[in-house]
């Protein structure tokens, strides 16, 4: 009984690596049944908050507005947030996240060795249910696994989250916003959080370098055209000579129009500039992250589609003129500062990703409707 207890092991330490002898066995000859080290992974001297929030990217971004929420929910809270790789950027900077995980072969490992108060999953992809059961936690909002593959949510909201997700024709339904629903199903105080856009000082001072470069004046009314939607929901695109419509017209009033978009978006951005339309500009389709919310923030205006510089745009206080076809106008939040366009198509909202229809919801968008919009913040 004696040699039992004297190398006795407590797991739960928060000094113990799991899979080998911790560091105080190894240097001293410790052991647990007498080390004055020990102390419970559970027992945190912080609250402890983890958002599991992988991708895609625009919803990375806009997620982040439960951030400020929370702090007020949680004032001496450490807040860490997992998240994929390819998305990390948007969070790069924020002043409320503690830690940025990148979701990889050591996710595991952070998982099993900290303690989380609050585990948040607004998220029902395979991946983020995997991670949300295998967090060690004390109460959870959003969803998670059971043993037998169900999802369990978290309260009535997230379970009405759930079924939207499930039936589009519930999403088609839906009047309220992805932060209306996020914030109840998280307990916050409000809705109307602010999303958050840090900007990194080098990516700003690049950005006035561009405005240099291109010789455009101060006082200058510069609209940022964003014309692609990425290649997983081409049918959020509007038409490219709808843009260039556009683009004219605000040329022939004298404004500025700055192309953006990513590697995803040159042949939109291309059609655009071969057009060589007076005061219209590529701001490239390569940059980092932080340098095209640095491009995003020189604009007075942001036309897009549903795509994640409407987000970058919102979280920078932007006017936005955004084009909706196949997601939900009602869903996305642009905080009274924008203008959301449909055609009155009815299988709008349909979430398709691919259309045979010639005439389709995005393409019936007007020129005249959208530079009526834009000029409404001219």
């Amino acid at each position: 009984m004696e040699k039992k207890e004297k190398f006795s092991v407590h797991t739960d330490c928060i000094r113990f690596p799991l899979d080998r002898p911790c560091v105080y066995q190894k240097n001293d000859n410790a052991r647990c049944a007498e080390c004055d080290k020990y102390s419970k992974v559970s027992q945190n001297a912080v609250f402890k908050i983890l958002i599991i929030k992988l991708g895609a990217m625009g919803d990375v971004l806009r997620t982040t507005f439960l951030l400020e929420g929370l702090k007020e929910l949680y004032p001496a809270s450490e807040i860490s947030w997992i998240v994929s790789k390819n998305n990390a950027q948007v969070l790069s900077g924020n002043k409320f996240i503690n830690n940025i995980i990148i979701n990889d072969d050591n996710t595991a490992g952070f998982l099993t060795s900290n303690y989380f108060n609050l585990v948040i999953n607004p998220d029902l992809a395979p991946k983020s249910l995997a991670l949300a059961r295998l967090s060690f936690k004390e109460n959870f909002s959003g969803y998670v696994l059971d043993n037998d593959r169900n999802i369990v949510f978290s309260n009535e909201p997230a379970q009405q989250w759930l079924l939207m997700s499930s039936y589009d024709e519930l999403k088609k339904a839906n009047q309220h916003t992805y932060q209306h629903w996020m914030s109840a199903i998280t307990g916050l105080n409000k809705d109307n959080y602010e999303i958050i856009v840090p900007l990194q000082e080098s990516s700003v001072k690049k950005a006035d370098i561009f405005l240099k470069e291109k010789n455009i004046a101060a006082g200058k009314k510069i609209i940022g055209i964003n014309p692609g939607a990425g290649k997983r929901w081409k049918m959020k695109k509007w038409r490219t000579d709808g843009f260039i419509a556009l683009a004219k017209h605000l040329s022939s009033k004298g404004h500025i129009v700055l192309l953006l978009g990513g590697n995803d978006d040159i042949e939109e951005i291309t059609a655009i500039t071969n057009e060589k339309i007076k005061n219209v500009y590529s701001a490239g389709t390569d940059n980092s992250i932080p340098d095209f919310f640095a491009l995003v923030n020189l604009c007075d205006i942001i036309v897009c589609g549903d795509t994640m510089a409407l987000h970058a745009a919102a979280g920078l206080k932007k006017n936005i003129v955004a084009l909706f076809g196949p997601t939900s106008l009602a869903e996305i939040d642009v905080y009274g500062r924008g203008i959301k366009l449909q055609s009155n198509k009815e299988c709008i909202c349909c979430y398709k990703q691919e259309c045979d229809i010639s005439k389709n919801c995005m393409d019936l968008i007007s020129e005249e409707e959208v530079i009526k919009a834009v000029e409404k913040y001219l």
